[in-house]
């Protein structure tokens, strides 16, 4: 039913999807000059579009969502459910505000170090950093489709926190933009780890900052209950498995073996 629905009801994300893809292809291969940017930023700029397309993606497939199987091992490694009781306990004002911001922070966090690499002309670190983001994005929206869960701010609502305006903020942000099915792992924490990684390999106090941002981001999806506590473990399990990942493949085709085969 949900595959035939998206067929009949969800087409032209479908289409918007494919064009993108055929425009992305011809960008790759283009010599042109003025394509040159849009070649290197390309992969990072599709992740919000695919991120908003996997709502209809993970409908189509059809894959029963595995909510209670998360909240299994939450309860069997963790007391309780620490995204549903955690705020309640700790109903602080001020730090509230504070993890909120850190959360809103999440596109500073993973555009703004490759974007200083880049107006500084660091290509081959922009380059490493957008091939990490790349992967880990990849990872987890293949993980998502494949087992779909929306995790407790879907279920129960956001925890009850205590409010203020950049609290407000973000459950506005994320009642307008989140898509459901996409819980575990946590692609925040998973990017933002990478981010903060790829950062600190290429300008160390930028990625001092990220760090400190990272952390109180991870802290914030299960204060603010967006995510359960496996997911944001899991999301930085992704994050440094992704980027050690791309840092070896980086290596490797750095090589003058590697570099001489794809020139021949």
């Amino acid at each position: 039913m949900a595959r035939y629905a998206y067929a009949s009801g969800h087409w032209l994300p479908l289409v918007a999807h494919m064009l993108a893809l055929a425009f992305g292809v011809r960008v790759l291969f283009s010599s042109l000059p003025a394509l040159r940017a849009v070649r290197d930023w390309l992969p990072l700029a599709l992740g919000p579009f695919l991120y908003v397309e996997l709502r209809w993606l993970i409908e189509g497939v059809g894959r029963s969502h595995a909510d209670v199987m998360i909240q299994g091992w939450e309860s069997t490694f963790f007391p309780g459910q620490p995204a549903e009781t955690w705020a309640t306990r700790m109903p602080v004002r001020w730090l509230s505000e504070a993890l909120h911001l850190a959360y809103a922070s999440y596109y500073l966090l993973v555009y703004l170090p490759p974007t200083i690499l880049y107006v500084r002309g660091r290509r081959d670190c922009f380059a490493r950093t957008i091939l990490a983001l790349a992967m880990v994005y990849g990872v987890c929206f293949v993980t998502y489709l494949l087992l779909p869960v929306d995790g407790p701010r879907f279920l129960h609502g956001p925890a009850s926190a205590p409010e203020g305006p950049v609290r407000s903020f973000v459950l506005a942000l994320l009642q307008s933009g989140s898509s459901r099915g996409t819980a575990f792992p946590s692609s925040h924490i998973a990017a933002s780890v990478v981010a903060s990684l790829s950062a600190l390999a290429c300008q160390p106090r930028v990625g001092a900052v990220v760090s400190v941002l990272t952390l109180g981001l991870a802290v914030a999806t299960v204060y603010g209950g967006f995510h359960y506590l496996v997911d944001a473990i899991a999301g930085v399990a992704v994050g440094l498995v992704v980027w050690l990942l791309a840092s070896a493949l980086w290596r490797a085709l750095s090589t003058p073996g590697a570099q001489s085969a794809s020139a021949a």
